[in-house]
């Protein structure tokens, strides 16, 4: 390449000379020198121009020159190394075919019965019939009309615009929630560990390879592949399945802790619903009430019966109860955008007034409150299972606590340089096989600590539920107490205080029109009976609200029988 450069250099030296643009005569004087050099500074330009130019082509030339010897070479055949000669060119066939692993009858049927149960678990959650033993029954005719409603959104929306019930609400909420739809995907990642499990045990029942570079100095090394299999604990298999079968129930037990949940915000939230829709009612009544009062008012002022000041305090209170039906009417909507979020709807979609429900009692006493929560409380079911599947654990950790047994053999063969000939083939030089016995195996201590762990965390967890039942007592006894004392206020509504408040109010209606009281003892007798009939639909409100969270708290639907009117 540098005589190529060199080469060019004179050519463009040459090419110049010619030309007369430089002229290489030793020496210059006057103006001649003077205008040889103007020359060489308008012309050098030109030259570097004409010189790129060739350069380009020189490189073009050598790459293809590169390029026409690499492939005369890739056409030459060239010497091969060694493996080349005695595996390639001889194209030697595979004299033993991929070995084949007898599966084992006893594992076989484990496996079997391990998928049957991810099979089962798949056909429940496909099912259009709901788990069983969920905290509300969905199994009813009404509950599959208002689930099939679910899955035409737009005969939904109609119907919510409609006048609608509690059981409508729970429907729709348990097919579009959206904590219920995780809660479901999560069982069914859950049941993908059942595969996992089986699939595991296949692949360590298979033959590995294992190359281990030698060098004995005396030719090249020829290696063949190690056959090991390993035989797994039978149980151990069974455990890794119950293991996961305890995992899918703990998938179960969310899945209905979603569920109680959102049934009770449902609950609360329609119950709420309800009693400003009642509240609204009782308000209008009584401004009706007033404005008739307001007539009779202006009507004993124009004749000289009335003051003046009696229809004035008529319009106030008026004016006060406008405001708080428009405050009701603002809590309805709210109340209604909470309703729409928990059914994953829109906040704005319109709903229909709540349908009325029964009045109902729990017959259950605080004992037996007690002994149902500890046993139908999904929190504390869930607890157990995790302790089951802890204990699992630990049993199959003790099974591993030495390796499964492994059986192998390996060996190599040197070829010596006469090989490469083909002319003699060397016999085996080295060969090992290789046996687990249990006896001689080291002891993991580092699994034996995990064991322990795992005992102390099982022990914690036993706590744990002691806690949780100590706060479930607490739980089930404060809404207990609550939905008692909302009773006895209901009772006290009803037999004393709405029955003697609406008498008063008759009275002083009467005397009023008769001119025996004034407005103002009128408008106190009405707003008595007012303010009763409020709180007594506030009483039922909380004995409602104290009633869905006594289920709550035991985890059940707890039967019931009428609230009686005493």
């Amino acid at each position: 390449m540098i005589h190529t450069l060199n080469s060019f250099q004179f050519s463009v030296f040459s090419f110049q000379s010619q030309e007369g643009f430089v002229k290489p005569y030793p020496s210059l004087t006057g103006n001649r020198r003077l205008k040889e050099n103007l020359r060489e500074q308008i012309f050098v330009p030109t030259t570097l121009k004409i010189g790129l130019i060739i350069l380009t082509v020189l490189v073009s030339g050598c790459a293809n020159h590169q390029l026409e010897t690499y492939r005369a070479l890739r056409d030459t055949k060239i010497q091969q190394p060694a493996y080349y000669h005695t595996e390639i060119e001889k194209n030697i066939p595979e004299t033993e075919s991929e070995p084949t692993v007898e599966r084992d009858p006893f594992l076989s049927e484990i496996e079997a019965k391990v998928l049957k149960y991810q099979k089962q678990w798949k056909a429940q959650l496909e099912s259009e019939t709901p788990m069983p033993n969920l905290f509300y029954d969905l199994s009813t005719d009404t509950m599959k009309a208002h689930r099939q409603l679910a899955t035409s959104p737009e005969a939904s929306r109609a119907r919510l615009a409609e006048p609608i019930t509690l059981e409508l609400l729970v429907g729709l909420g348990y097919e579009w929630s959206t904590g219920l739809k995780s809660a479901r995907e999560k069982i069914r990642a859950v049941l993908e560990q059942y595969p996992q499990s089986v699939y595991l045990e296949n692949v360590l029942r298979q033959y590995n390879a294992f190359t281990k570079q030698l060098d004995t100095k005396v030719g090249p090394m020829r290696h063949k592949e190690m056959m090991a299999m390993e035989f797994p604990f039978p149980d151990t298999l069974a455990l890794k399945g119950q293991i996961i079968t305890e995992d899918v129930l703990i998938a179960q037990k969310e899945f209905e802790i979603a569920l109680r949940d959102l049934v009770t915000e449902i609950r609360l939230a329609y119950y709420d619903y309800l009693f400003l829709v009642e509240a609204t009612r009782i308000n209008e009544e009584n401004r009706k009430l007033l404005q008739q009062m307001i007539a009779i008012a202006q009507a004993k002022f124009r004749v000289g019966q009335g003051k003046y000041s009696n229809v004035i305090m008529a319009q106030v209170e008026l004016s006060k109860l406008a405001n708080v039906i428009i405050t009701l009417e603002q809590q309805r909507e709210t109340i209604i955008a909470r309703l729409n979020t928990l059914l994953n709807a829109s906040a704005d979609l319109p709903l229909g007034i709540p349908m009325p429900i029964k009045e109902e009692r729990v017959i259950s006493t605080l004992a037996e409150l007690y002994e149902l929560a500890v046993q139908k409380r999904q929190e504390i079911q869930k607890q157990k299972l995790v302790i089951s599947k802890m204990g699992l654990v630990v049993e199959m950790a003790k099974r591993m606590t030495y390796p499964d047994p492994t059986l192998g053999a390996s060996y190599f063969e040197n070829r010596s340089m006469a090989d490469l000939k083909h002319t003699e083939k060397m016999p085996m030089t080295f060969m090992t096989q290789r046996t687990l016995n249990p006896t001689n195996t080291a002891w993991f201590g580092h699994r034996d600590s995990y064991i322990r762990e795992m005992d102390v965390k099982i022990e914690a967890m036993a706590h744990k539920i002691k806690d949780l039942e100590n706060s479930l007592h607490f739980v089930v006894k404060k809404h207990h107490f609550g939905m008692e004392t909302a009773n006895r206020s209901i009772r006290l509504y009803r037999q004393t205080l709405l029955p003697q408040a609406q008498q008063a109010l008759d009275a002083a209606n009467t005397a009023y029109q008769a001119a025996q009281i004034d407005f103002l003892s009128f408008l106190d007798a009405q707003r008595t009976l007012l303010n009763l009939r409020i709180e007594e639909q506030r009483a039922l409100r909380d004995y409602r609200h104290h009633l869905a969270q006594l289920e709550q708290a035991v985890g059940t639907i707890l039967p019931k029988q009428p609230l009686i009117r005493e």
